[in-house]
């Protein structure tokens, strides 16, 4: 069945690949986001696959910035179908090039980030905090991989480093189980938003490790129900 699912999207990435050109270049920006939000409902859709979010009070904050645990592939279409506002992600750079998420990635003027490279990776994310200032909200995966396990990986701490200079609400995510193939639907339970007059006084390590222990909390509630 998966074999037979990865057929058919290689069968329509062309038409899917055509429509993100014209869509990047033509169109507004809720044009766009659009767009976006069909990705998950058609590739989830034909699996017989749905997503659930669970708690999300973001919609009522203008921009913020979402942290959330990377397990699979398929959390860039969930956290997509998941979040109710337009973001941007900041992602490794080899998702532009990826034949399956390229096109989209590129059309949601997202941020490649290059990790073998620490200079551009620290530009980057200067350059994707100062758009929050603009409105654009974000999404960063701090494991910096997927973890293909419900256990999270170690946080990128440099991330937090950066992070703590915003002037947005940050929002602690968890995603349950999408490692897991044979999972019908997927669980995003959303944390409440952290405002930056708690974490500005943090240092980088100090404000990695107290949204760790929120997406710890997150992960304990969606394997306690």
């Amino acid at each position: 069945m998966n074999r037979l699912m990865m057929a058919i999207t290689y069968m329509v990435l062309p038409y899917y690949w055509i429509r993100a050109q014209l869509i990047r270049i033509f169109h507004r920006d809720s044009r766009i986001y659009n767009e976006l939000k069909m990705y998950p409902r058609h590739f989830f859709g034909i699996r017989g696959k749905k997503v659930k979010g669970i708690g999300d009070t973001s919609q009522t904050l203008d921009t913020c910035i979402y942290l959330s645990n990377h397990q699979s592939m398929n959390d860039i279409f969930i956290v997509i179908d998941a979040i109710s506002k337009p973001f941007r992600f900041i992602a490794k750079k080899e998702l532009f090039t990826n034949p399956i998420t390229g096109a989209f990635m590129k059309m949601s003027k997202s941020y490649p980030l290059d990790r073998d490279d620490p200079r551009q990776s620290l530009l980057l994310f200067k350059e994707a905090i100062k758009d929050t200032e603009n409105g654009h909200s974000l999404l960063a995966f701090p494991e910096g991989t997927r973890s293909h396990q419900k256990d999270m990986l170690d946080f990128k701490d440099g991330m937090f480093s950066i992070l703590r200079k915003a002037n947005v609400p940050l929002v602690p995510m968890y995603i349950k189980d999408s490692y897991d193939s044979k999972q019908m639907c997927y669980e995003v339970y959303f944390g409440e938003p952290i405002p930056q007059s708690i974490y500005k006084s943090m240092k980088g390590t100090e404000l990695s490790a107290f949204v760790r222990d929120k997406m710890e909390a997150l992960k304990l509630q969606a394997y306690s129900n």
